[in-house]
Parts: C-alpha cells; sequence; structure tokens
C-alpha cells in the first residue's frame, strides 16, 4: 500500500499528522448556499507553518459566472489554526469573514481528517446563521478533496461546498 505522507522541511515534529496539508491549494468546486440555491467557485486554500506546533490555515473562495470564470466576486474567507493533539485528534479554530467563529474537533486518519464543530459564535450583524458544522478533508491521488456541511437556524445540517484542489 502506497500511502502519499509528506513531512515538509522545518516542520516541528508534532505536526507531522499533518504535514501533507502544508502548501498552497487551488480549484473549483460547488455549493448550495443557506437558501438552497447552487453555485460554483474557485477555492484558494493555504496551510503554513513558523516552526510552533500548529499550521496556520487561510480560505478564500470566489463566485464562479456562467462561462466557468472566476467574477472576482468573494464568496468568503476564513482563516484560523490547526492543531494535532498526541491522540490523532485534531482541534481546529477558525474565523469566518461572514461574522463567526467556529471551533472544530475531529480525527486524523493518515490523509483524512473528519471534523465536527464544538462551538460557534457569531456577531450580532453576521451574514448567516451559521449554527454547526461537519468537514471532511482527504487527500486523493495528490489532491486534495473536501466537503463542508454546514447548519443554521433555518436549517439542520446539510451539504454546503466540496470541491478538489490542486497543490500549486
Amino acid at each position: 500500500m502506497n500511502i502519499d505522507i509528506e513531512v515538509p522541511e522545518g516542520l516541528n515534529p508534532k505536526l507531522t499528522a499533518l504535514g501533507w496539508l502544508v502548501g498552497r491549494w487551488e480549484g473549483t468546486g460547488n455549493g448550495n448556499d443557506h437558501e438552497g440555491n447552487e453555485f460554483q467557485f474557485e477555492q484558494r486554500i493555504e496551510f503554513s507553518h513558523n516552526g510552533g506546533d500548529y499550521l496556520f490555515y487561510a480560505a478564500q473562495s470566489f463566485k464562479l459566472g456562467a462561462d466557468g470564470e472566476a467574477d472576482g466576486e468573494p464568496l468568503g474567507m476564513e482563516s484560523g489554526f490547526w492543531r494535532p493533539l498526541p491522540d490523532a485528534s485534531v482541534e481546529v479554530v477558525l474565523a469566518n469573514a461572514h461574522g463567526w467563529t467556529e471551533v472544530l474537533v475531529g480525527k486524523i486518519q493518515v490523509t483524512r481528517i473528519d471534523l465536527l464543530s464544538d462551538a460557534v459564535v457569531r456577531t450580532e450583524h453576521a451574514d448567516v446563521t451559521h449554527s454547526a458544522g461537519q468537514r471532511l478533508y482527504g487527500k486523493v491521488d495528490g489532491q486534495l478533496m473536501y466537503a463542508l456541511d454546514r447548519a443554521t437556524t433555518e436549517h439542520e445540517l446539510r451539504p454546503h461546498m466540496w470541491a478538489q484542489l490542486k497543490r500549486v
């Protein structure tokens, strides 16, 4: 069995289980907004490290027009920190530009990470009443695949965004 694990130079040994995420990833995906409308988007995600026991994460998505080209309209942006623990669990803290912060917890299974919301805090004027989330990240054939499910105060957990990204 060939497992595609990478350990970038200078990576804190505590981050070895997340080493395969490090880098910049880009691609396109599909989604359903909080009202159930379908959309396509361009995604850019970057995982980086600075020697600490966490990865820094930044993600941006941009709306795609009917022609499949990015129209420059941002759909969202989030940043945060991913911190693996010795028992193969991981804690993720994210801040979203739409007015919420989310803490997710989950398990690392080689090149698959499953995450569930532990807590969500929204600002009074958050664009969406995000209340819970579930995420799956995985490396398949050298690409980063992810799926994000979201619940709001208006609907239960359901698929929100999913994409296939290439390392650039």
